[in-house]
C-alpha cells in the first residue's frame, strides 16, 4: 500500500498557510488551524 502523502519543509513556508503536495502531484494550500480530519479527507480523495 502507498503512503497517502510525505510531509517536508520548504523555504516557502510560512506560519499562516500548510501546504499539502499528494504523492500524484496536487497540491493544496490551507490556513493553519483548519482541521485535520477534513484535510485527512481531501487528500484521500486526491489520491484516486
Amino acid at each position: 500500500m502507498s503512503k497517502p502523502a510525505e510531509v517536508a519543509t520548504t523555504p516557502a513556508a510560512t506560519e499562516s498557510m500548510l501546504e499539502v503536495v499528494t504523492t500524484s502531484g496536487a497540491q493544496v494550500r490551507f490556513a493553519v488551524g483548519t482541521g485535520v480530519e477534513y484535510v485527512a479527507r481531501l487528500v484521500g480523495a486526491l489520491r484516486w
